[in-house]
């Protein structure tokens, strides 16, 4: 269908997406340090990181689609998935600098945490369009 038909096009904020995806991103290394200092750093980063990246990501995923005509759970969709891709392009270019497995970062608690982090953006977004109606 096209816009003349009564549907508009999504409205996307693709600067807002970008920026909240990298700050979440930066907000979750906040977070990992201290996690990371603990005696057991593998099972704190474990426990930690998943639930950190839902929260995390509704706090940018809300401001992300804050503001936007439309389509706000798409914008905070958007947001927790550029998170996504900007850790998986900083893996690969880690692995590739230290000439280890890029797969080996690919844990089930990391899996979750992406899978977490999208969700987080879209429940953001939600609450966004809940305010603005």
């Amino acid at each position: 269908m096209s816009v003349a038909e009564g549907h508009a096009a999504p409205a996307i904020r693709w600067v807002r997406v970008l920026i909240a995806g990298f700050l979440a991103e930066v907000a979750l290394i906040v977070v990992a340090i201290p996690l990371y200092l603990m005696p057991n750093r593998q099972a704190a980063l474990n426990l930690g990181i998943p639930p950190a990246s839902f929260v995390v990501l509704v706090a940018f995923g809300w401001w992300a689609a804050r503001g936007a005509p439309r389509s706000q759970v798409l914008n905070g969709f958007l947001a927790g998935l550029s998170g996504v891709l900007l850790y998986l392009a900083l893996v690969m270019v880690g692995a590739a600098a230290t000439h280890t497995d890029p797969l080996a970062a690919m844990t089930p608690a990391y899996l979750l945490a992406h899978a977490l982090k999208m969700a987080g953006g879209a429940v953001g977004g939600w609450l966004a369009g809940r305010r603005s109606a």
